[in-house]
């Protein structure tokens, strides 16, 4: 049951935790939909897979909504 559609508009962080998130699939104008939230915990779907994330790291991600 998706909850929420997005486009990344921009990855904040140092440059090792930006390499990391784009490494999983995380870069600006990617489309990225959130499928469950949990304690904080989110787990997206990005680029066609599925990916679990900590609130440190979603907070990172700055998404547009469609």
């Amino acid at each position: 049951m998706p909850l929420n559609l997005a486009e990344i508009q921009k990855i904040c962080g140092d440059e090792e935790q930006r390499h990391y998130l784009e490494t999983l699939g995380f870069v600006e104008n990617a489309a990225v939909r959130i499928l469950s939230v949990f304690f904080g915990n989110y787990i997206v779907m990005v680029k066609e897979s599925k990916i679990a994330i900590g609130a440190d790291f979603a907070r990172m991600i700055i998404v547009q909504a469609d």
